[in-house]
Protein backbone atom coordinates (compact mmCIF):
# COMPACT_ATOMS: atom_id res chain seq x y z
CA UNK A 1 0.00 0.00 0.00
CA UNK A 2 1.20 3.52 -0.77
CA UNK A 3 0.22 7.15 -0.37
CA UNK A 4 -3.05 8.15 -2.13
CA UNK A 5 -4.29 4.54 -2.41
CA UNK A 6 -8.04 4.42 -1.71
CA UNK A 7 -9.10 1.40 0.34
CA UNK A 8 -12.60 0.05 -0.02
CA UNK A 9 -13.46 2.96 -2.29
CA UNK A 10 -13.52 5.13 0.84
CA UNK A 11 -10.30 5.58 2.83
CA UNK A 12 -7.48 7.56 1.16
CA UNK A 13 -4.01 6.99 2.62
CA UNK A 14 -2.24 10.27 3.41
CA UNK A 15 0.84 9.77 5.60
CA UNK A 16 2.54 6.89 7.36
CA UNK A 17 2.32 7.32 11.12
CA UNK A 18 4.58 4.42 12.02
CA UNK A 19 5.32 0.76 11.68
CA UNK A 20 6.29 -2.14 13.87
CA UNK A 21 6.42 -5.89 13.65
CA UNK A 22 4.26 -6.78 10.67
CA UNK A 23 1.95 -3.74 10.69
CA UNK A 24 1.98 -0.24 9.22
CA UNK A 25 -0.31 2.52 10.49
CA UNK A 26 -1.45 5.29 8.14
CA UNK A 27 -3.19 8.61 8.65
CA UNK A 28 -6.08 8.50 6.18
CA UNK A 29 -9.25 10.42 5.33
CA UNK A 30 -12.76 9.04 5.03
CA UNK A 31 -14.00 10.25 1.62
CA UNK A 32 -17.61 9.38 2.49
CA UNK A 33 -17.62 11.37 5.72
CA UNK A 34 -16.38 14.84 4.81
CA UNK A 35 -12.74 13.81 4.95
CA UNK A 36 -12.93 12.67 8.58
CA UNK A 37 -9.42 11.69 9.75
CA UNK A 38 -8.98 8.00 10.58
CA UNK A 39 -6.14 5.59 11.28
CA UNK A 40 -5.67 2.63 8.95
CA UNK A 41 -3.59 -0.31 10.11
CA UNK A 42 -2.33 -2.54 7.29
CA UNK A 43 -0.64 -5.90 7.43
CA UNK A 44 2.73 -6.22 5.76
CA UNK A 45 3.34 -9.59 4.17
CA UNK A 46 7.06 -8.90 3.85
CA UNK A 47 9.67 -8.32 6.50
CA UNK A 48 12.97 -9.54 7.91
CA UNK A 49 11.33 -12.29 9.95
CA UNK A 50 9.56 -13.91 7.01
CA UNK A 51 12.56 -13.38 4.73
CA UNK A 52 14.72 -15.32 7.18
CA UNK A 53 12.39 -18.35 7.12
CA UNK A 54 12.10 -21.06 4.52
CA UNK A 55 9.09 -22.70 2.91
CA UNK A 56 6.72 -24.21 5.46
CA UNK A 57 8.08 -22.11 8.35
CA UNK A 58 7.43 -18.86 6.48
CA UNK A 59 3.91 -20.02 5.55
CA UNK A 60 3.17 -21.03 9.15
CA UNK A 61 4.44 -17.71 10.50
CA UNK A 62 2.38 -15.73 7.95
CA UNK A 63 -0.69 -17.74 8.96
CA UNK A 64 -0.07 -16.83 12.62
CA UNK A 65 0.37 -13.17 11.76
CA UNK A 66 -2.81 -13.06 9.70
CA UNK A 67 -4.69 -14.83 12.48
CA UNK A 68 -3.53 -12.27 15.03
CA UNK A 69 -4.52 -9.44 12.70
CA UNK A 70 -8.05 -10.82 12.20
CA UNK A 71 -8.34 -11.29 15.96
CA UNK A 72 -7.27 -7.69 16.61
CA UNK A 73 -10.11 -6.47 14.39
CA UNK A 74 -12.62 -8.76 16.09
CA UNK A 75 -11.56 -7.58 19.55
CA UNK A 76 -11.64 -3.88 18.69
CA UNK A 77 -15.12 -4.41 17.29
CA UNK A 78 -16.27 -5.57 20.75
CA UNK A 79 -14.45 -3.02 22.91
CA UNK A 80 -16.35 0.18 23.66
CA UNK A 81 -14.32 2.52 25.85
CA UNK A 82 -12.94 6.04 25.45
CA UNK A 83 -9.48 4.73 26.35
CA UNK A 84 -9.44 2.21 23.47
CA UNK A 85 -9.64 3.19 19.76
CA UNK A 86 -12.96 2.07 18.32
CA UNK A 87 -13.07 0.11 15.07
CA UNK A 88 -14.79 1.85 12.13
CA UNK A 89 -14.35 -0.85 9.51
CA UNK A 90 -12.09 -3.47 7.96
CA UNK A 91 -11.40 -5.07 4.60
CA UNK A 92 -8.71 -6.17 2.18
CA UNK A 93 -6.70 -4.28 -0.45
CA UNK A 94 -4.60 -6.19 -2.97
CA UNK A 95 -5.22 -9.31 -0.87
CA UNK A 96 -3.80 -7.63 2.26
CA UNK A 97 -6.10 -7.01 5.25
CA UNK A 98 -6.55 -3.63 6.91
CA UNK A 99 -8.38 -2.14 9.91
CA UNK A 100 -9.90 1.35 10.10
CA UNK A 101 -9.92 2.93 13.56
CA UNK A 102 -10.36 6.24 15.35
CA UNK A 103 -7.28 8.37 14.82
CA UNK A 104 -5.68 9.09 18.20
CA UNK A 105 -3.84 12.38 17.77
CA UNK A 106 -1.59 13.06 20.73
CA UNK A 107 1.68 12.26 22.49
CA UNK A 108 2.97 8.79 23.31
CA UNK A 109 3.54 8.25 27.03
CA UNK A 110 7.26 7.56 26.50
CA UNK A 111 7.60 11.02 24.89
CA UNK A 112 5.56 12.58 27.69
CA UNK A 113 7.95 11.03 30.25
CA UNK A 114 10.96 12.40 28.34
CA UNK A 115 9.43 15.88 28.41
CA UNK A 116 7.87 16.08 31.89
CA UNK A 117 8.48 14.87 35.44
CA UNK A 118 5.00 13.84 36.65
CA UNK A 119 3.84 14.74 40.15
CA UNK A 120 2.07 12.12 42.24
CA UNK A 121 -1.30 13.55 41.15
CA UNK A 122 -0.36 13.44 37.45
CA UNK A 123 1.00 9.89 37.77
CA UNK A 124 -2.21 8.79 39.51
CA UNK A 125 -4.37 10.46 36.83
CA UNK A 126 -2.54 8.56 34.10
CA UNK A 127 -2.70 5.32 36.09
CA UNK A 128 -6.45 5.67 36.68
CA UNK A 129 -7.13 6.00 32.96
CA UNK A 130 -4.92 3.05 32.04
CA UNK A 131 -6.52 0.85 34.70
CA UNK A 132 -10.04 1.81 33.60
CA UNK A 133 -9.26 0.81 29.99
CA UNK A 134 -7.74 -2.46 31.22
CA UNK A 135 -10.80 -3.16 33.39
CA UNK A 136 -13.01 -2.86 30.30
CA UNK A 137 -10.83 -5.21 28.26
CA UNK A 138 -10.49 -7.69 31.13
CA UNK A 139 -14.27 -7.92 31.45
CA UNK A 140 -14.44 -9.72 28.08
CA UNK A 141 -11.92 -11.21 29.24
CA UNK A 142 -9.03 -10.08 27.04
CA UNK A 143 -5.41 -9.60 28.14
CA UNK A 144 -3.47 -6.93 26.21
CA UNK A 145 -0.06 -8.59 26.84
CA UNK A 146 1.95 -5.62 25.51
CA UNK A 147 1.24 -2.75 27.90
CA UNK A 148 4.12 -0.24 27.77
CA UNK A 149 4.63 3.54 27.37
CA UNK A 150 4.97 3.19 23.58
CA UNK A 151 1.44 1.71 23.39
CA UNK A 152 -0.19 4.50 25.40
CA UNK A 153 -1.10 7.82 23.80
CA UNK A 154 -2.33 10.94 25.64
CA UNK A 155 -4.64 12.69 23.18
CA UNK A 156 -5.32 16.42 22.92
CA UNK A 157 -8.11 16.22 25.51
CA UNK A 158 -5.85 14.47 28.02
CA UNK A 159 -7.42 11.04 27.49
CA UNK A 160 -4.95 8.18 27.86
CA UNK A 161 -5.62 5.70 25.05
CA UNK A 162 -4.38 2.11 25.01
CA UNK A 163 -3.43 1.10 21.46
CA UNK A 164 -2.11 -1.95 19.59
CA UNK A 165 -4.11 -5.04 20.47
CA UNK A 166 -2.07 -7.01 17.94
CA UNK A 167 -0.92 -9.65 20.44
CA UNK A 168 -3.90 -9.38 22.81
CA UNK A 169 -5.19 -12.74 23.95
CA UNK A 170 -8.86 -13.59 24.50
CA UNK A 171 -9.23 -16.00 27.40
CA UNK A 172 -12.50 -17.69 26.55
CA UNK A 173 -12.59 -21.43 25.74
CA UNK A 174 -11.56 -22.73 22.33
CA UNK A 175 -9.51 -19.70 21.24
CA UNK A 176 -6.71 -20.42 18.78
CA UNK A 177 -3.22 -19.75 20.12
CA UNK A 178 -1.24 -17.76 17.53
CA UNK A 179 1.97 -17.82 19.57
CA UNK A 180 4.83 -19.77 18.06
CA UNK A 181 5.80 -22.77 20.18
CA UNK A 182 8.73 -21.96 22.46
CA UNK A 183 8.37 -18.18 22.04
CA UNK A 184 7.04 -15.45 24.29
CA UNK A 185 5.12 -12.31 23.38
CA UNK A 186 5.44 -8.96 25.05
CA UNK A 187 8.05 -6.21 25.34
CA UNK A 188 11.32 -6.45 27.25
CA UNK A 189 11.15 -4.49 30.47
CA UNK A 190 7.37 -4.86 30.89
CA UNK A 191 6.84 -8.63 30.70
CA UNK A 192 5.39 -10.31 33.77
CA UNK A 193 7.30 -13.29 35.18
CA UNK A 194 4.60 -15.67 33.92
CA UNK A 195 5.08 -14.34 30.37
CA UNK A 196 8.82 -14.89 30.52
CA UNK A 197 8.34 -18.38 31.99
CA UNK A 198 5.54 -19.19 29.51
CA UNK A 199 3.05 -19.84 32.29
CA UNK A 200 -0.70 -19.18 32.26
CA UNK A 201 -1.66 -15.66 31.18
CA UNK A 202 -4.44 -13.89 33.11
CA UNK A 203 -5.63 -10.27 33.46
CA UNK A 204 -3.12 -9.97 36.31
CA UNK A 205 -0.39 -10.21 33.67
CA UNK A 206 -1.42 -6.75 32.48
CA UNK A 207 -1.48 -5.52 36.08
CA UNK A 208 2.23 -6.36 36.41
CA UNK A 209 3.00 -4.20 33.35
CA UNK A 210 0.85 -1.44 34.85
CA UNK A 211 3.02 -1.68 37.98
CA UNK A 212 6.12 -1.15 35.83
CA UNK A 213 4.55 1.93 34.23
CA UNK A 214 3.45 3.42 37.58
CA UNK A 215 6.96 2.84 38.97
CA UNK A 216 8.36 4.73 35.95
CA UNK A 217 5.84 7.57 36.38
CA UNK A 218 6.73 7.99 40.04
CA UNK A 219 10.52 7.53 39.94
CA UNK A 220 11.55 8.51 36.41
CA UNK A 221 12.65 5.02 35.35
CA UNK A 222 11.24 1.46 35.22
CA UNK A 223 11.79 -0.94 38.13
CA UNK A 224 14.34 -3.04 36.24
CA UNK A 225 16.81 -2.10 33.53
CA UNK A 226 20.29 -2.92 32.31
CA UNK A 227 21.79 -6.39 32.04
CA UNK A 228 19.88 -9.64 32.71
CA UNK A 229 16.60 -7.74 32.40
CA UNK A 230 14.34 -10.78 32.12
CA UNK A 231 16.13 -12.49 34.96
CA UNK A 232 15.50 -9.45 37.16
CA UNK A 233 11.76 -9.59 36.46
CA UNK A 234 11.65 -13.27 37.39
CA UNK A 235 13.95 -13.29 40.45
CA UNK A 236 14.75 -9.81 41.81
CA UNK A 237 12.59 -7.74 44.13
CA UNK A 238 12.16 -4.13 42.98
CA UNK A 239 13.76 -1.36 45.00
CA UNK A 240 10.92 0.50 46.80
CA UNK A 241 10.07 3.72 44.91
CA UNK A 242 10.69 5.85 48.03
CA UNK A 243 14.37 4.89 47.85
CA UNK A 244 14.47 7.05 44.71
CA UNK A 245 11.81 9.67 45.47
CA UNK A 246 10.99 10.29 49.12
CA UNK A 247 7.58 12.02 48.88
CA UNK A 248 5.58 9.08 47.47
CA UNK A 249 2.68 8.20 49.82
CA UNK A 250 3.00 4.85 51.60
CA UNK A 251 -0.29 3.49 50.23
CA UNK A 252 0.67 4.35 46.66
CA UNK A 253 4.08 2.75 47.06
CA UNK A 254 2.39 -0.33 48.53
CA UNK A 255 0.10 -0.56 45.50
CA UNK A 256 3.03 -0.39 43.06
CA UNK A 257 4.99 -3.08 44.90
CA UNK A 258 1.90 -5.29 45.08
CA UNK A 259 1.39 -4.91 41.32
CA UNK A 260 5.00 -6.04 40.86
CA UNK A 261 4.56 -9.23 42.88
CA UNK A 262 6.19 -12.23 41.21
CA UNK A 263 3.15 -14.47 41.68
CA UNK A 264 -0.14 -13.33 40.06
CA UNK A 265 -2.20 -14.30 43.12
CA UNK A 266 -0.23 -11.76 45.19
CA UNK A 267 -1.22 -8.84 42.95
CA UNK A 268 -4.42 -6.78 43.38
CA UNK A 269 -7.68 -8.60 42.67
CA UNK A 270 -8.39 -6.73 39.43
CA UNK A 271 -7.93 -3.43 37.59
CA UNK A 272 -10.97 -1.98 39.37
CA UNK A 273 -9.21 -2.40 42.71
CA UNK A 274 -6.23 -0.49 41.29
CA UNK A 275 -8.50 2.35 40.15
CA UNK A 276 -9.99 2.58 43.63
CA UNK A 277 -6.58 3.19 45.23
CA UNK A 278 -5.24 5.50 42.53
CA UNK A 279 -8.26 7.81 42.67
CA UNK A 280 -7.33 8.75 46.25
CA UNK A 281 -4.21 10.45 44.89
CA UNK A 282 -5.59 11.71 41.57
CA UNK A 283 -7.09 15.16 40.95
CA UNK A 284 -10.77 15.64 41.78
CA UNK A 285 -13.46 17.59 39.90
CA UNK A 286 -12.82 21.30 40.25
CA UNK A 287 -9.13 21.00 41.13
CA UNK A 288 -6.71 23.47 39.55
CA UNK A 289 -4.66 22.52 36.51
CA UNK A 290 -1.08 21.37 37.09
CA UNK A 291 1.61 24.03 37.38
CA UNK A 292 3.72 24.26 35.34
CA UNK A 293 1.23 23.57 32.56
CA UNK A 294 1.21 20.19 30.79
CA UNK A 295 0.41 19.80 27.10
CA UNK A 296 -1.39 17.43 26.76
CA UNK A 297 -2.81 17.41 30.28
CA UNK A 298 -3.79 13.91 31.49
CA UNK A 299 -5.42 15.35 34.63
CA UNK A 300 -8.06 17.19 32.60
CA UNK A 301 -10.53 14.25 32.30
CA UNK A 302 -10.55 13.90 36.10
CA UNK A 303 -10.66 17.63 36.86
CA UNK A 304 -13.36 18.43 34.28
CA UNK A 305 -15.48 15.27 34.08
CA UNK A 306 -18.44 17.03 32.42
CA UNK A 307 -16.33 18.26 29.51
CA UNK A 308 -14.63 14.87 29.43
CA UNK A 309 -17.92 13.02 29.08
CA UNK A 310 -19.23 15.42 26.48
CA UNK A 311 -16.14 15.47 24.27
CA UNK A 312 -14.53 12.08 24.65
CA UNK A 313 -17.08 9.83 26.29
CA UNK A 314 -17.31 6.13 25.51
CA UNK A 315 -18.71 5.21 22.16
CA UNK A 316 -22.03 3.47 22.61
CA UNK A 317 -22.55 0.33 20.54
CA UNK A 318 -24.80 0.95 17.60
CA UNK A 319 -28.23 -0.34 18.43
CA UNK A 320 -29.69 -2.67 15.88
CA UNK A 321 -32.92 -1.27 14.41
CA UNK A 322 -35.97 -2.91 15.89
CA UNK A 323 -39.43 -3.07 14.52
CA UNK A 324 -42.56 -2.11 16.41
CA UNK A 325 -43.21 -5.80 16.81
CA UNK A 326 -39.88 -6.11 18.64
CA UNK A 327 -41.00 -3.45 21.10
CA UNK A 328 -44.28 -5.25 21.65
CA UNK A 329 -42.43 -8.52 22.27
CA UNK A 330 -40.35 -6.88 24.99
CA UNK A 331 -43.46 -5.66 26.82
CA UNK A 332 -46.02 -8.36 26.02
CA UNK A 333 -44.11 -11.59 25.53
CA UNK A 334 -45.51 -14.30 23.35
CA UNK A 335 -44.54 -17.77 24.53
CA UNK A 336 -44.42 -18.98 20.94
CA UNK A 337 -42.08 -16.18 19.83
CA UNK A 338 -39.93 -16.63 22.94
CA UNK A 339 -39.62 -20.36 22.27
CA UNK A 340 -38.65 -19.71 18.64
CA UNK A 341 -35.96 -17.35 19.82
CA UNK A 342 -34.72 -19.91 22.38
CA UNK A 343 -34.56 -22.57 19.66
CA UNK A 344 -32.61 -20.20 17.39
CA UNK A 345 -30.16 -19.35 20.17
CA UNK A 346 -29.70 -23.08 20.91
CA UNK A 347 -28.93 -23.75 17.24
CA UNK A 348 -26.36 -20.93 17.22
CA UNK A 349 -24.74 -22.30 20.39
CA UNK A 350 -24.65 -25.86 19.04
CA UNK A 351 -22.91 -24.56 15.90
CA UNK A 352 -20.18 -23.04 18.07
CA UNK A 353 -20.91 -19.53 16.77
CA UNK A 354 -23.38 -17.79 19.10
CA UNK A 355 -24.64 -14.57 17.53
CA UNK A 356 -27.69 -12.30 17.46
CA UNK A 357 -30.27 -14.82 18.72
CA UNK A 358 -28.25 -15.49 21.90
CA UNK A 359 -27.85 -11.77 22.57
CA UNK A 360 -31.55 -11.07 21.95
CA UNK A 361 -32.57 -13.96 24.21
CA UNK A 362 -30.39 -12.59 27.02
CA UNK A 363 -32.04 -9.18 26.57
CA UNK A 364 -35.55 -10.64 26.83
CA UNK A 365 -34.91 -12.92 29.80
CA UNK A 366 -35.57 -10.25 32.49
CA UNK A 367 -38.98 -9.52 30.93
CA UNK A 368 -39.74 -13.24 30.70
CA UNK A 369 -38.87 -13.76 34.36
CA UNK A 370 -41.13 -10.85 35.35
CA UNK A 371 -44.01 -12.12 33.20
CA UNK A 372 -43.90 -15.85 33.94
CA UNK A 373 -41.74 -16.16 37.04
CA UNK A 374 -38.13 -17.20 37.63
CA UNK A 375 -39.16 -20.85 38.18
CA UNK A 376 -41.09 -21.20 34.92
CA UNK A 377 -39.68 -24.20 32.96
CA UNK A 378 -39.56 -22.23 29.70
CA UNK A 379 -37.66 -19.42 31.42
CA UNK A 380 -35.20 -21.86 33.02
CA UNK A 381 -34.57 -23.56 29.67
CA UNK A 382 -33.93 -20.20 28.01
CA UNK A 383 -31.60 -19.22 30.84
CA UNK A 384 -29.51 -22.37 30.22
CA UNK A 385 -29.30 -21.66 26.51
CA UNK A 386 -28.37 -17.99 26.97
CA UNK A 387 -25.74 -18.76 29.62
CA UNK A 388 -24.06 -21.45 27.52
CA UNK A 389 -24.22 -19.22 24.44
CA UNK A 390 -22.57 -16.31 26.23
CA UNK A 391 -19.84 -18.60 27.60
CA UNK A 392 -19.02 -20.03 24.18
CA UNK A 393 -19.07 -16.51 22.69
CA UNK A 394 -16.47 -15.47 25.26
CA UNK A 395 -18.75 -12.99 27.04
CA UNK A 396 -17.77 -14.47 30.37
CA UNK A 397 -18.95 -11.75 32.74
CA UNK A 398 -22.45 -11.82 31.24
CA UNK A 399 -22.42 -15.61 31.27
CA UNK A 400 -21.50 -15.66 34.98
CA UNK A 401 -24.54 -13.53 35.81
CA UNK A 402 -26.82 -15.89 33.87
CA UNK A 403 -25.26 -19.02 35.40
CA UNK A 404 -25.66 -17.60 38.89
CA UNK A 405 -29.36 -17.01 38.19
CA UNK A 406 -29.62 -20.59 36.92
CA UNK A 407 -27.91 -21.87 40.08
CA UNK A 408 -30.55 -20.28 42.31
CA UNK A 409 -32.66 -23.14 43.74
CA UNK A 410 -36.44 -22.54 43.75
CA UNK A 411 -37.72 -22.04 47.29
CA UNK A 412 -40.16 -24.37 49.04
CA UNK A 413 -40.43 -28.16 49.18
CA UNK A 414 -37.92 -30.67 47.94
CA UNK A 415 -35.63 -30.02 45.02
CA UNK A 416 -36.93 -31.44 41.72
CA UNK A 417 -34.31 -33.38 39.66
CA UNK A 418 -34.57 -30.80 36.85
CA UNK A 419 -34.04 -27.96 39.33
CA UNK A 420 -31.01 -29.79 40.75
CA UNK A 421 -29.58 -30.24 37.25
CA UNK A 422 -30.08 -26.52 36.57
CA UNK A 423 -28.42 -25.66 39.88
CA UNK A 424 -25.40 -27.84 39.14
CA UNK A 425 -25.08 -26.53 35.59
CA UNK A 426 -25.18 -22.97 36.93
CA UNK A 427 -22.51 -23.70 39.54
CA UNK A 428 -20.29 -25.46 37.00
CA UNK A 429 -20.79 -22.87 34.25
CA UNK A 430 -19.95 -19.94 36.51
CA UNK A 431 -16.79 -21.76 37.61
CA UNK A 432 -15.78 -22.46 34.00
CA UNK A 433 -16.14 -18.75 33.18
CA UNK A 434 -13.88 -17.73 36.07
CA UNK A 435 -10.94 -19.90 34.99
CA UNK A 436 -9.74 -17.33 32.39
CA UNK A 437 -9.38 -14.87 35.28
CA UNK A 438 -7.05 -17.29 37.08
CA UNK A 439 -9.62 -18.50 39.65
CA UNK A 440 -8.67 -22.19 39.68
CA UNK A 441 -9.55 -23.10 43.27
CA UNK A 442 -13.24 -22.06 43.00
CA UNK A 443 -13.45 -24.03 39.74
CA UNK A 444 -12.04 -27.14 41.42
CA UNK A 445 -14.46 -26.75 44.34
CA UNK A 446 -17.43 -26.34 41.98
CA UNK A 447 -16.43 -29.45 40.04
CA UNK A 448 -16.19 -31.47 43.26
CA UNK A 449 -19.65 -30.26 44.33
CA UNK A 450 -21.20 -31.24 40.99
CA UNK A 451 -19.58 -34.69 40.99
CA UNK A 452 -20.86 -35.34 44.51
CA UNK A 453 -24.46 -34.49 43.56
CA UNK A 454 -24.37 -36.01 40.07
CA UNK A 455 -25.82 -39.42 41.08
CA UNK A 456 -29.09 -37.64 41.89
CA UNK A 457 -29.40 -36.42 38.27
CA UNK A 458 -30.64 -38.74 35.54
CA UNK A 459 -30.85 -38.90 31.77
CA UNK A 460 -29.18 -36.66 29.20
CA UNK A 461 -28.55 -33.86 31.71
CA UNK A 462 -26.42 -36.22 33.82
CA UNK A 463 -24.38 -37.29 30.80
CA UNK A 464 -23.73 -33.68 29.73
CA UNK A 465 -22.77 -32.59 33.23
CA UNK A 466 -20.40 -35.55 33.60
CA UNK A 467 -18.74 -34.69 30.28
CA UNK A 468 -18.28 -31.06 31.31
CA UNK A 469 -16.82 -32.18 34.65
CA UNK A 470 -14.37 -34.40 32.79
CA UNK A 471 -13.30 -31.56 30.47
CA UNK A 472 -12.98 -29.15 33.38
CA UNK A 473 -10.88 -31.67 35.31
CA UNK A 474 -8.54 -32.09 32.34
CA UNK A 475 -8.15 -28.32 31.98
CA UNK A 476 -7.46 -27.83 35.68
CA UNK A 477 -4.92 -30.66 35.68
CA UNK A 478 -3.09 -29.14 32.70
CA UNK A 479 -3.00 -25.72 34.33
CA UNK A 480 -1.77 -27.15 37.65
CA UNK A 481 0.86 -29.27 35.86
CA UNK A 482 2.04 -26.24 33.92
CA UNK A 483 2.27 -24.06 37.05
CA UNK A 484 4.04 -26.74 39.09
CA UNK A 485 6.49 -27.44 36.28
CA UNK A 486 7.37 -23.78 35.96
CA UNK A 487 7.82 -23.47 39.73
CA UNK A 488 10.21 -26.44 39.69
CA UNK A 489 12.17 -24.86 36.84
CA UNK A 490 12.37 -21.58 38.72
CA UNK A 491 13.53 -23.30 41.94
CA UNK A 492 16.16 -25.22 39.96
CA UNK A 493 17.48 -21.98 38.42
CA UNK A 494 17.62 -20.34 41.84
CA UNK A 495 19.54 -23.33 43.24
CA UNK A 496 21.99 -23.25 40.35
CA UNK A 497 22.42 -19.51 40.86
CA UNK A 498 23.17 -19.98 44.55
CA UNK A 499 25.71 -22.74 43.87
CA UNK A 500 27.43 -20.61 41.28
Amino acid sequence: MKKDDVLGGRYRLLDRLGSGGMGVVWHAEDLRDAGRPVAVKCLRAEGELLASLDGDDAHAELTRIRGRFRREGALLGRLRHRGIPELYGQGTFDSEPYLVMRLVDGMALHTFLDRYTPTVAVAAAIGVQIAEALAHAHDLPVVHRDLKPYNLIIDGDGVVVLIDFGIAKPLWPGVTDYTQSGSTVGSRGYEAPEQILERQITPKTDLYALGCILYHLLTGHPPFYGDRLRDQHVHDEPIPPTCHIGHIPDELEGLVLKLLAKEPQDRPADAGAVVEVLRRFAPRPGDAAPSPRLEPDPTRPLRLPEAYAAQVGPVAPKAAPRSNRGHRDARFLSRRVFQELTDGAAAETDSGEPASAVGRLAELLPAARRSWGACDPQVRAALRVAANGMRIAGRCQEAITLYEALAAVPSGGGVHPDDLADHLEGVLGAAECRIPFGDLLPAAAARAKVLEALPRVAGVRAVLLAERCRELGTELEELRFEAEGQREMQEQRETEGDSA
